[in-house]
């Protein structure tokens, strides 16, 4: 408290004969006035050599004097091969792993579907007929997955006119398709 109002005092502020008197009287006080006139005029840049000749051989000394005290830790951290048979780490992975191939299995039918919109999007509207990726059968039905199973249904003569008409229009494509990129390669090589 009396440093406080000293440092009001040295600034103007609280200006009193009581602490004048006891400044006077006050050898710590006096340390202090002085400390802060030193403080004072460092910030203010009005003095140029504030520290003596001898002050970084006093610090090394001081330093050197310093008791170093290394802090040991009370607990060790554990090593991995500790932490991988603890119980806790058993369940977080008991619990993590179908959760990490459940974001596998997400990731690989995301990449799947995004694949084939953007394949359909860049063929255009002209060949929504092409089987891209056709996840029936032939016979478009489903059938169990036994080697014993019967079979139940036989293709219908109607299935097997409409899966002609597909390949057929698959083929026209790819003629039609084969005469346009051999007159360009015909172009070039005249070129």
């Amino acid at each position: 408290m009396q440093k406080e109002q000293l440092s009001a005092y040295i600034d103007g502020e609280q200006i009193s004969e009581a602490m004048t008197e006891k400044l006077c009287q006050d050898a710590d006080l006096q340390k202090s006035w002085a400390n802060f006139h030193t403080i004072r005029a460092v910030m203010r840049q009005e003095s140029e050599v504030l520290l003596g000749a001898d002050f970084t051989a006093k610090m090394a000394d001081l330093i050197e004097q310093e008791e170093i005290v290394v802090a040991q830790p009370m607990i060790s951290q554990p090593m991995p091969e500790e932490t991988a048979q603890s119980p806790f780490m058993q369940k977080l992975k008991a619990w993590f792993m179908p959760m990490t191939q459940f974001a596998v299995a997400a990731g690989v039918c995301l990449v799947a579907v995004m694949g084939v919109q953007s394949f359909m999007a860049h063929n255009g509207k002209e060949n929504q007929d092409a089987p891209v990726l056709q996840t029936l059968p032939f016979n478009n039905s489903v059938q169990e997955v036994s080697y014993n199973a019967p079979t139940q249904s036989v293709i219908t003569p109607e299935q097997i006119e409409q899966k002609n008409k597909r390949i057929d229009s698959i083929l026209q494509s790819y003629e039609l398709q084969k005469r346009i990129y051999a007159d360009r390669l015909n172009l070039q090589n005249q070129k």
